[in-house]
């Protein structure tokens, strides 16, 4: 790298570090110049002040300002001055150059307010010093000082006096000044080589450690003596010249003020420092840009564009995508930059000639470019397999290089399975960092939040000790994410001990970070603050839009063309994993469930012109984890068996199928299994992926896995209704859309479980209510259809004995759900049994009661028992209370269900006009107006 390169790079990377102060000198000032103002130079302060003391001689700047000063007073004297420096000067370009470095300090010699109007003009944040007491009140890291005072405060620095008072009127400036050569790289701008203030500074520097900081003074003419001399007080001249540093864009400055623009332009785009022509150089500039994402074990599409600028993204059918590095005059971007530009199009080149690099050719270049493979491996983290290179074929075709450091697109899958199984993560890692990060995401998974807690804190301080920015933003931001848990947790004891612990203000830590740790690490703020979620929702909305309307033109005999399709599902994956494998706590956060919710929808609504939709193990695992058992039952009901020719299949590729059912149903019914809270969310997920599996066509083989993951659960204590619902949901499905047979001794198995549960005392609230309000009645429906005929005699004894201790509603109850549906599918035997108890429970004495009749009325319609008049009357004399209409019960909708029952199937017409009274009583309640109270 060439010499003047290095000390440019020792520049950005002191900037980076937030340790970079620059000097301003008047050569800055004159940047100012118009046709109507023109700034002074030291020159031309000392031509008039001879000229008013008709001096002829040379004397000392500083003793000639002092005679001044003696000779007509201090009014006179400033007066003289302040003329030179009309305060409402505007800043140039060059000014707001040097405020877009944003060094930690700036510090000048000169008078004017220059600097200061183009500070408050561009919203920099900078403490003014002008004062010891400034100094002493500042409070921002950031610090612009006039060292040599200004015409506001009355204390500047010009005549003799001044300088040899210095320590004594500014001794908390002085010292502070001394302390930045110690600790910053320093730089200074618009000094000449004979500038008396850079003299003076000199002095200063007297004691300067050679082991300080380097020291650079920007200059324009070759002086090997002053370049000697300055080098001898640890300075080092950069020469600048139109050679090196284009000024064809900054013809509105003169030269010198145009090449510094220019100088320090290059230190902000970070592209000055690299040799074009140098493969190393090249291959270096692109490694440093993105080397800081190693610490990440996934990295979004978004870091890479933040990172390496001037580039996007192609993407394909396997979900993986290729980087484009954009060229000159290629595609325009907002932050476009021709140096870096032409640095992509090297690089390019280095691709090409390595893709006819024989073996031997190619280790040789890894070899001499060892950081190459490391760029490969970083791009990889981003599911990146290969750059696009130039194409002068006329197919159009994509060219790109090939990303050996990534798997193929199934073989990726395989090995992301472990992150979207639904069980424990194994941290295969040694890492310190990566270890605790690992744990304390395990523990929130699996709900013990006081040890997700103190491991992640643990995880804070040792980020903190070893500066890892990245990790340390992900783990302040998780900090929050469970405290969210612990504050409002229904465990007392958890709420008081946390209810007292502050949140992380993320926005306020983020900028504690030094500046260059800021840049890298912009994105990922961006994705944690949500600010990116919410624009990547607000666009998976958006598109969602443009497909129904792609979709609605393509079904009315049109075309739409869209040369983005595979965006989406590259996309989603990019953002699932990175969050998941970067252990990042988003699941709960509203903006994120709704955009992973949208890519599934998208997929769905692309796929919906055609019969099938096959959705990826992606988005399976997103449709389980971010939908609610409601959202997603209504997703799925466009798979719902219709008479149309044209039903909809949902559909999985035969892998997925068996990691859906034989890994992710299995964790889930053991979590499901295993957590005894009252909330869990695992339930929800466990529905979810029933009712997925529902609508595929399986084979008879994990049709029996499935089953007997629905046998472990029930023979459990943690079923509850929506888990029933969803098996009973299964069940209904697979037989209407595929006809499946399911063997018989799978489903007795599971309805023994059932009659198990109630004999021996063990069914708990969800048991019964599913069981007495029709949640697993296709169960039965399906032995029925199969024609399996249940004997198990003694089962069924041991059941009525049970029953026979319940109370008379209770046994009325378990009458007409379980015992008939048990009955209809049942040998005679098992009947008799069964036929016997619901007659004795018929013959037990009547209360006043409506359920005694309803019972009765039922009983009718089973055929076990004969109607008698007396139940019209008693149903006459129930219904008197609903006819003004003032009450309303639900039990009217199962009286109506039953007498219309009796009117058509069994013919009493005794009970026509009830039923039909029935009927208007409904509709009555159905059309009553909208009541609002408060």
């Amino acid at each position: 790298m060439h010499l003047h390169n290095v000390h440019i790079k020792n520049i950005k990377q002191a900037n980076e570090n937030d340790r970079l102060a620059i000097f301003v000198g008047a050569g800055i000032s004159k940047s100012s110049d118009t046709d109507y103002i023109s700034l002074p130079l030291w020159s031309d302060l000392i031509t008039e002040l001879k000229s008013d003391l008709a001096i002829i001689e040379e004397l000392d700047y500083l003793k000639l300002a002092q005679l001044y000063y003696l000779e007509f007073g201090e009014q006179a004297y400033n007066q003289t001055l302040r003329k030179y420096f009309p305060e409402d000067i505007t800043p140039s370009s060059l000014h707001r150059t040097i405020l877009k470095v944003s060094p930690r300090v700036i510090i000048t010699t000169n008078w004017d307010c220059i600097i200061e109007n183009a500070i408050e003009q561009e919203g920099y944040l900078y403490d003014n010093i002008c004062t010891d007491k400034d100094l002493v009140s500042s409070t921002s890291p950031n610090k612009f000082i006039k060292i040599h005072g200004d015409f506001k405060s009355y204390n500047i620095v010009f005549k003799e006096d001044d300088y040899l008072n210095y320590s004594r009127n500014f001794p908390l400036i002085e010292n502070y000044i001394k302390s930045i050569f110690s600790t910053h790289t320093v730089l200074f701008l618009g000094y000449s080589y004979n500038d008396i203030n850079l003299k003076h500074i000199l002095k200063w520097m007297q004691s300067h450690s050679s082991s300080a900081p380097p020291m650079y003074l920007v200059n324009f003419k070759t002086n090997k003596s002053q370049e000697s001399y300055l080098r001898n007080h640890g300075i080092t001249t950069l020469l600048l010249d139109s050679d090196s540093y284009s000024i064809d864009e900054i013809q509105h400055l003169e030269k010198r003020s145009a090449l510094t623009q220019s100088f320090l332009t290059s230190i902000i785009q970070d592209d000055r420092a690299v040799d074009p022509n140098d493969d190393q150089e090249v291959i270096s500039f692109i490694y440093e840009r993105i080397k800081h994402l190693k610490q990440l074990s996934s990295i979004t599409h978004n870091q890479i564009r933040g990172a390496i600028t001037n580039c996007g993204f192609l993407y394909d059918d396997d979900s993986l995508n290729i980087l484009e590095l954009f060229k000159p005059q290629g595609v325009l971007t907002t932050d476009y930059s021709d140096t870096t530009r032409s640095l992509h199009e090297k690089f390019l080149e280095i691709l090409s000639r390595l893709e006819s690099f024989g073996e031997d050719e190619k280790e040789n270049f890894y070899l001499r470019n060892p950081t190459f493979k490391d760029i490969l491996s970083i791009l990889a983290l981003a599911h990146i397999k290969g750059i696009v290179l130039p194409n002068d074929n006329e197919s159009g075709k994509t060219i790109y290089f090939v990303n050996e450091k990534i798997d193929s697109a199934q073989d990726l899958e395989k090995q992301e399975r472990e992150h979207i199984s639904f069980s424990a993560c194994e941290c295969k890692s040694n890492d310190f960092i990566k270890s605790l990060s690992s744990e304390s995401y395990e523990s929130y998974k699996y709900g013990k939040y006081e040890l997700a807690i103190k491991k992640n804190s643990e995880l804070i301080q040792a980020c903190k000790k070893h500066r890892i920015y990245s990790i340390l933003l992900i783990a302040l931001f998780n900090k929050n994410a469970i405290l969210w848990v612990l504050k409002y947790s229904l465990s007392t004891e958890q709420r008081n001990e946390f209810e007292k612990e502050e949140e992380v203000e993320l926005q306020g830590e983020f900028f504690k970070f030094p500046k260059s740790e800021i840049k890298k690490n912009q994105a990922l703020y961006d994705f944690l603050s949500l600010h990116s979620v919410h624009q990547k929702a607000n666009e998976c909305t958006k598109k969602l839009l443009d497909i129904t309307k792609a979709v609605e033109t393509i079904k009315a005999g049109g075309i739409s063309i869209n040369n983005n399709a595979d965006e989406p599902a590259s996309t989603h994956i990019n953002l699932l994993m990175f969050a998941l494998k970067n252990h990042i706590m988003i699941d709960q956060c509203s903006p994120y469930k709704a955009a992973m919710r949208d890519f599934v929808k998208i997929s769905m609504l692309r796929q919906s012109v055609k019969e099938r939709v096959k959705l990826n193990q992606y988005e399976f695992y997103s449709a389980i984890q971010f939908y609610s058992s409601k959202e997603l039952k209504s997703e799925l009901s466009v798979f719902i068996k219709n008479e149309d020719s044209t039903q909809l299949r949902l559909d999985a590729s035969d892998d997925c199928s068996e990691w859906i059912i034989s890994t992710v149903l299995p964790n889930l019914t053991d979590r499901l299994i295993q957590d005894r809270s009252l909330f869990t969310s695992h339930e929800a997920k466990f529905e979810n992926t029933v009712r997925l599996l529902a609508f595929i066509d399986l084979s008879d083989t994990h049709i029996s896995k499935v089953m007997s993951e629905f046998s472990r659960l029930i023979t459990s204590s943690s079923t509850t209704i929506g888990t029933y619902e969803a098996i009973n949901e299964f069940l209904a499905h697979q037989h209407n859309l595929f006809g499946r047979e399911i063997e018989t001794a799978v489903l007795i198995k599971i309805l023994n479980t059932l009659i198990d549960k109630i004999t021996s005392q063990t069914a708990h609230g969800w048991d019964q209510h599913a069981i007495l309000n029709g949640s697993i009645n296709n169960l039965y429906g399906y032995i029925g259809v199969v024609k399996g005929e249940y004997t198990d005699n003694g089962r069924v004894r041991r059941l009525v004995s049970e029953l026979e201790t319940y109370k008379p509603e209770e046994q009325r109850r378990f009458s007409r759900s379980l015992l008939y549906s048990i009955f209809n599918i049942s040998n005679a035997n098992v009947q008799n049994i069964i036929k016997r108890f619901i007659e004795g429970v018929i013959s037990q004495p009547k209360t006043k009661g409506i359920d005694d009749w309803e019972f009765e009325l039922w009983s009718v319609a089973v055929s076990f028992k004969d109607f008698e008049e007396e139940a019209v009357a008693k149903l006459d004399e129930y219904l008197e209370q609903f006819r003004d209409g003032k009450i309303f019960s639900s039990q009217l909708y199962s009286l109506k269900s039953l007498t219309q029952y009796l009117v058509d199937k069994k013919g009493i017409d005794a009970i026509e006009e009830l039923s039909k009274e029935l009927g208007d009583l409904i509709q009555q309640y159905g059309e009553r107006p909208n009541i609002s109270s408060i």
